[in-house]
């Protein structure tokens, strides 16, 4: 069975949140103060671009 491929609405949601300097940044300093609201619980779980980020572009093995 193939793996079902995201929508056209997620993808771009994903790819505002992959191009955005903020996430940006966070994503490569976890550490930092951003880094660590973003990958905070709260907001990994309820924001609907960084969930369709990590949906579009963790398989995808794309780093930009």
């Amino acid at each position: 069975m193939p793996e079902e491929k995201p929508g056209i609405y997620k993808r771009i949601m994903g790819t505002v949140c992959h191009h955005c300097p903020i996430c940006k940044y966070g994503r490569s300093h976890p550490e930092s103060m951003v880094g660590k609201i973003l990958h905070h619980k709260i907001h990994a779980d309820h924001c609907p671009m960084w969930k369709a980020e990590k949906e579009v572009y963790e398989n995808s093995g794309s780093e930009d």
